[in-house]
């Protein structure tokens, strides 16, 4: 006989790391992944070496970042990743739930922590950023879900 669920959180999960959070206006690219590890699911990326290419982003212009899909082929050395050579979907405008490294506000430029695969408001070791046209539309706490927004609009400085 099959097994059902018998408990439950007081809410549902607010969204998923590399989850698009909303449809307000959203661009998405096709592009091949060139990362012989693959990219994982969230994380910014430039362009690659080869035509249409990408790579996880270290020191490049930010092109995109990649988003989450269920059916990605599921890999034992890394799940939740675009393999290498698999088309990915990597976007270029919309908003995205992410998981914060750190404090984060309402506003704030995004940074991207590269060993620890979490978005942080400032920057330090292992952090690239701020990404351009980028910043959080929530406030979090570290491993928060958390939304951030790309190219969407100008964040209006306080006066």
């Amino acid at each position: 006989m099959a097994t059902y669920q018998t408990t439950y959180t007081n809410a549902p999960a607010k969204g998923l790391h590399g989850q698009i959070s909303s449809e307000e206006k959203c661009n998405k690219i096709s592009r091949t992944v060139e990362d012989a590890a693959g990219i994982k699911f969230g994380v910014p990326v430039q362009r690659g070496t080869g035509d249409h290419g990408v790579v996880a982003m270290s020191t490049g212009k930010f092109l995109g970042i990649t988003v989450l899909n269920p059916a990605v082929p599921p890999s034992a050395d890394n799940p939740d990743a675009y393999p290498q050579y698999f088309t990915g979907a990597f976007m270029t405008m919309g908003a995205m739930y992410v998981t914060a490294g750190g404090a984060v506000s309402d506003g704030g430029d995004v940074y991207y922590n590269t060993s620890t695969g979490r978005y942080v408001g400032a920057t330090g070791t292992n952090i690239i950023g701020p990404l351009p046209d980028t910043f959080f539309e929530s406030t979090g706490a570290n491993g928060d879900i958390v939304e951030i927004s790309v190219g969407l609009r100008p964040v209006t400085p306080a006066a």
